[in-house]
């Protein structure tokens, strides 16, 4: 059987979840505004990368459940992850179009978001691939 996450990938799922964040952190820490703008920025950030995380576990978890009597996600719980990614996402991007800055920082703020997402959707699956795949190919313990 073959894994299905190169140790390179790996690397770049962690390197581009990394620097994304870095980058975002950095904007918030340089931007000319006041503590309490940049504090929304950073608890907007931090939201998104936690739904993001969240969102993609919950997707996972409920199609590999498929059709299964007993699920591992309750509905509740489903429309929660999504509700929570959706909020971060706008309320991100809110504050971005409010933001009142030249469209250059605007549209900085608007991509670093857009990658904190998608690298912290990468990184999520990335992980629980990677565990998966080594408890799969684990070595029996012939000891006993």
């Amino acid at each position: 059987m073959r894994k299905r996450n190169t140790s390179a990938f790996t690397f770049l799922a962690w390197t581009s979840f990394a620097s994304a964040l870095l980058a975002m952190f950095i904007g918030i820490t340089t931007l000319e505004e006041t503590l309490s703008v940049k504090g929304y920025y950073a608890v907007s950030a931090l939201y998104l990368t936690m739904a993001s995380f969240v969102l993609q576990k919950t997707v996972r978890d409920n199609q590999e459940d498929g059709t299964q009597a007993r699920r591992r996600n309750t509905g509740a719980f489903t429309f929660l992850s999504w509700t929570a990614f959706s909020t971060a996402l706008l309320a991100m991007f809110i504050g971005i179009v409010n933001l009142e800055q030249p469209l250059s920082v605007q549209g900085y703020y608007a991509v670093t978001a857009l990658f904190l997402t998608m690298s912290s959707f990468v990184l999520q699956k990335t992980v629980r691939d990677n565990k998966e795949d080594s408890e799969m190919y684990a070595e029996p313990d012939t000891h006993e």
